[in-house]
């Protein structure tokens, strides 16, 4: 083989390989952090390294035994890949690199699919002494069967696959899982390659071996980090219902001691009355009104929920919020403490949440109701809100800028309300509108 079909051999073995490893590493990328100018740092980082790459698998490919060559050529073109995911990601190290082993896995398969078709006529996919035009088919053709192996990729694994929320077990553990399946993969498919026409059905066992091992890997991954974040996203749920519950209990304690002192106040001031002249009117006046803000206590006919309300109202009095409650408490009496504070206490606390970032006193208001219909418990709560929202699932994503708002609260809310066989829909206008439906048991005989 001359040196031109040696150098275009290369390229066509070292070009597509970078391509199809960076296409195949963002197959996984699609909800990491991107850093500024995503494009042009890819770009830049990609241009850097196909020439790097195409030099290293020249001296690999003209120098010493091929097997152990090919093993450590190609294991430097995958830490060659590397920089680009950290040029243009903005993540962890060993997230980038396990995405960038996921990309390997899906190059590797897509390059077994190739050999296959290659078994049918080998002098079909060889380089040498062809055409240009039949060397642009050949590298078609590798594209189009990366392009179907990397759609099914993506629809069976990438689309599942997520990176957030891990604990540091699990991501240790998926770590020297991926980097150990890789070394593996590139060892048994260099020694495969080196004594390939020995036997043929060997080269059809470790193929077929290859691949599997690839889809096994990416199944696992995607199996166990979605098991993981489902997991922690539950802890998380269960961590602020028991929140939510001991801030009421902090809030009955507190408003309990409000009422008491407040009492007590009363009794003292209808004293002064009585005195003529000792106690200015005006003085007498303004106690009044401020007793009579900590002595609105709200009285729905649920003391959960008139004990989260109340605190609320104070909360709202003093922030410039106009909170507006039409609520039947009483309908409320079939659910637990926990549920009724997971349930409404985080439906209020967005709301509030919400109107705190606006400017305008017209449009710092909640409007909250409970009531039955046609034996369904119907709640709505009504907000207006700035800036806009992004839905996932049905329900709007947690902004980086408002971490917590609209985010694990409505998911707690949806997960209670389906608890009792009911559901959370959001409605999105020129208002933020929530709306609970839950069946209401049916009443005891």
């Amino acid at each position: 083989m001359d040196t031109p079909h040696r150098l275009l051999g290369t390229l066509l073995g070292c070009g597509p390989f970078l391509l199809k490893l960076l296409v195949g590493s963002l197959l996984f990328s699609t909800h990491f952090r991107r850093k500024e100018r995503f494009r042009l740092r890819l770009l830049l980082a990609f241009g850097i390294e196909l020439p790097l790459g195409v030099l290293l698998y020249l001296l690999c490919y003209f120098s010493g035994w091929w097997p152990v060559q090919n093993t450590l050529c190609f294991l430097l073109l995958f830490l060659l890949s590397l920089p680009a995911l950290f040029a243009a990601f903005d993540e962890p190290p060993t997230t980038l690199i396990l995405c960038a082993v996921s990309g390997y896995m899906t190059e590797h398969i897509s390059a077994q699919c190739l050999q296959m078709l290659a078994w049918w006529d080998p002098k079909a996919w060889m380089v040498t002494g062809r055409e240009l035009g039949a060397v642009l088919s050949i590298f078609a053709a590798q594209l189009l069967v990366f392009a179907l192996v990397a759609a099914a990729v993506y629809v069976l694994f990438a689309k599942r696959t997520t990176y957030v929320v891990q604990s540091k077990t699990v991501e240790r553990r998926m770590f020297w899982l991926s980097v150990t399946t890789l070394l593996v993969v590139l060892v048994l498919s260099s020694a495969r390659d080196a004594y390939a026409g020995e036997s043929f059905a060997l080269m059809v066992v470790s193929r077929l071996l290859s691949i599997f091992c690839c889809v096994f890997l990416l199944y696992i991954r995607s199996e166990v980090l979605e098991k993981n974040q489902l997991e922690q996203e539950h802890e998380e749920l269960r961590r602020l219902y028991e929140l939510e519950r001991e801030r009421y209990e902090q809030s009955r304690e507190n408003i309990e001691l409000i009422n008491i002192k407040c009492h007590d106040l009363k009794h003292r001031i209808e004293g002064w009355e009585r005195r003529d002249g000792q106690v200015p009117p005006e003085e007498i006046q303004e106690i009044k009104r401020l007793v009579g803000i900590y002595d609105s206590a709200v009285k729905t006919g649920n003391d959960t929920l008139d004990t989260l309300l109340t605190e609320r109202s104070l909360y709202c009095e003093k922030q410039g919020i106009r909170l507006s409650c039409m609520v039947d408490g009483k309908k409320l009496s079939f659910m637990p403490v926990g549920d009724v504070c997971a349930l409404f206490g985080n439906a209020v606390e967005n709301a509030i949440e919400a109107v705190s970032r606006l400017e305008r006193a017209e449009e710092r208001c909640i409007s909250f109701m409970v009531r039955e219909s046609r034996g369904m418990l119907v709640a709505t709560i009504d907000n207006y809100f700035s800036g806009p929202l992004e839905f996932e699932d049905g329900l709007p994503k947690t902004t980086k800028g408002e971490a917590g708002w609209h985010g694990y609260g409505l998911k707690s809310i949806r997960r209670v309300a389906e608890k009792y066989g009911g559901q959370a829909a959001v409605l999105v206008d020129e208002m933020f509108h929530l709306t609970i439906l839950i069946p209401l048991p049916e009443p005891k005989v």
